[in-house]
């Protein structure tokens, strides 16, 4: 009931804006009148969290983007991060203190679209913009999430590059421990967490399996994985492959594996029971408390970068290649994200409807080849040179990547939120350290799969997130409770059915009936 009020009351508000926005232009606190001089030099406002602002700003590319389009982009902080800008988005709109053009989910570009909030961007893509045109025609997925039923597009998508969590572990550890090669299934895993923790039993407090965050892992070897079937049926609650499908058989396996590691104490307890945090597992790989994990592909870099060698100075890192299926074939892992960011998707003020003209020109300039290149690999002779056709950065991600806010850099980190711009992700693993770059290509090619992204309702999403709150909070608790042994694997069944009393059923009910509608 709260949700569905403040919805109303946020329509309401921009009901309001838009009356008294007939009456008078200056109903908004931003100056959306037109900003071309003399000289064709054009400038608009553009809103975003101020985390990718403080990026932006210090990229050597960015004026050079700038430069080249003939247009000031004037960043205007919306909330300090991710969390913050998206819960200041209803207010800023409703309000009519939303700038130019900015960044908001899809389904608010859509609803306030609908509205008359953000302006129909189709006729302006058609008119003035034809390397968008061409992006979206080339990408029918890409397409039908933009588009409305109506034939309308309020918002551009972010295309996110083709990354995933990786399987990382010490090297030299492992070397102690007479592991020999990287474990190929899950039972050579499990044979190899007990060689490292019968070889450094005198080590206190030592867990071979530790991260951060969800310790739910390998789902994709048990078949276990939340997904969208051949035949267009989906399978567990919906999250582009990052969660699980608890009614699949192969999920109570991996729940008992799991079971069996925190027996012999192979996996760090704390872990399990969600009280580890970044700042501590980090010293646990570093100090040789821990010597297996998964988390971000950077990982592996981070350590050997932040103080590894220098407390040990065997200290090395390694990738393993994600683990045969139950029935030997090759798994495949999800990526960090779907394709196209549904959070992230650019929309034009409907106030700022003089400056639409400019703004889409500069945004097809982004998806341009002259615009992809210059964010991709910035400019010829300062960043990047001509080799056999071929372009190799002449600047270091080493050196680049670790300077702090506020210094210039050349820095080419596509997985940020800048502009709505096409991947490339083979100058995205270019870009890496010399440890990231000798397994990316190969890893995230072979290995990574993108899920396709569902398209909801503003209803869908209401009653989805209503219910997944209470159906995540259970779940998460009744697994820790079965695997520390809290609760026997014999009321398994019972916990299935507990879950679909509270709601989970219901949430794949939605997501199967907003698939369909994406495919009718």
């Amino acid at each position: 009931m709260r949700r569905t009020s403040k919805f109303s009351i946020v329509m309401m508000c921009l009901l309001l804006v838009f009356t008294l926005g007939a009456c008078s232009s200056q109903s908004s606190s931003e100056d959306h009148s037109s900003s071309t001089d003399s000289k064709g030099n054009f400038s608009f406002s553009y809103m975003m969290a101020g985390k990718y602002i403080n990026w932006l700003k210090d990229l050597n590319w960015y004026p050079e983007l700038q430069k080249q389009t003939h247009t000031t982009v004037k960043l205007v902080e919306g909330g300090k991060d991710d969390d913050d800008y998206y819960k200041n988005i209803d207010l800023k709109i409703g309000s009519g203190d939303f700038a130019d053009a900015g960044i908001v989910k899809l389904s608010q570009a859509e609803v306030y679209g609908k509205q008359g909030a953000f302006l129909d961007l189709k006729p302006l893509i058609d008119k003035y913009a034809p390397n968008i045109k061409a992006y979206i025609k080339q990408n029918p997925d890409y397409a039908k999430l933009i588009t409305t039923e109506d034939g309308k597009i309020f918002g551009l998508m972010q295309e996110y590059t083709k990354i995933s969590n990786v399987t990382f572990y010490r090297a030299d550890m492992f070397e102690k421990a007479g592991i020999t090669q990287a474990p190929r299934t899950i039972q050579e895993f499990t044979a190899d967490l007990q060689k490292l923790k019968d070889t450094y039993k005198n080590v206190e407090n030592f867990y071979p399996f530790t991260g951060r965050d969800g310790f739910i892992k390998f789902t994709e070897a048990y078949d276990a994985m939340d997904k969208i079937d051949a035949n267009g049926k989906v399978h567990g609650i919906y999250n582009n492959g990052k969660g699980y499908d608890i009614k699949a058989p192969g999920f109570k396996s991996l729940i008992e594996q799991y079971i069996n590691w925190y027996n012999a104490g192979l996996i760090d307890p704390e872990w399990i029971a969600g009280v580890a945090t970044e700042e501590s597992w980090q010293t646990k790989m570093l100090n040789g408390k821990g010597a297996i994990s998964n988390d971000f592909f950077t990982r592996p870099s981070w350590f050997m970068n932040n103080g590894g060698p220098t407390n040990d100075p065997k200290f090395s890192m390694k990738v393993m290649n994600p683990f045969l299926t139950m029935d030997g074939k090759q798994s495949k892992v999800p990526t960090a994200e779907a394709q196209y960011r549904m959070d992230r998707a650019f929309v034009i003020n409907a106030n700022a409807e003089d400056k639409a003209e400019g703004i889409i020109k500069y945004m097809d300039y982004v998806f341009s080849e002259k615009g992809r290149n210059l964010m991709d690999y910035g400019v010829e002779g300062k960043s990047y040179k001509e080799v056999n056709n071929k372009k190799e950065f002449t600047v270091k991600f080493e050196e680049e990547g670790n300077k702090p806010i506020g210094t210039p850099v050349w820095n080419f980190l596509q997985d940020r939120l800048t502009f709505p711009a096409p991947a490339n992700n083979d100058a995205y693993y270019q870009w890496m350290d010399d440890l990231t770059k000798s397994y990316a290509t190969t890893y995230f090619n072979q290995f990574a799969v993108s899920y396709p992204s569902i398209k909801y309702s503003t209803k869908q999403l209401e009653e989805r997130s209503t219910l997944q709150a209470r159906v995540e909070e259970e779940l998460n608790a009744n697994l820790v409770k079965f695997i520390t042994g809290k609760r026997p694997m014999s009321e398994w069944d019972s916990f299935l059915k507990e879950m679909d009393n509270i709601g989970y059923s219901k949430i794949i009910k939605i997501d199967q009936a907003a698939y369909n509608a994406m495919k009718k």
